[in-house]
């Protein structure tokens, strides 16, 4: 089992895309705050440890538009609250029709 992955404790099976999408997320997210590509974890919290800043979120956002090629409402995304979240945020989004 794949205990040690940092994807082991999102549910269900664990695709190759997940573990794309989490580690395009700690590459960007470290690479913005300028911090090691390890403090970004799926449990960590967007807003109190890795994107306090409201115009990195947009940023973020953003970002997340580009690479994954769907608009993302900034209501819907509001609720978001860990890493882990966004993971699977870009998973529904990816598999929904645009």
């Amino acid at each position: 089992m794949l205990s040690e992955s940092p994807l082991a404790w999102i549910e269900g099976p664990i695709a190759v895309h997940d573990q794309e999408v989490f580690q395009w997320l700690q590459t960007k997210i470290a690479a913005t705050r300028q911090i090691r590509p390890e403090v970004v974890q799926l449990d960590s919290s967007l807003a109190e440890d890795l994107v306090p800043d409201s115009f990195e979120l947009i940023e973020l956002v953003c970002e997340i538009e580009k690479k994954f090629g769907f608009t993302v409402d900034f209501d819907e995304f509001a609720g978001i609250q860990s890493v882990r979240d966004v993971v699977q945020f870009i998973q529904q989004r990816s598999q929904a029709p645009h």
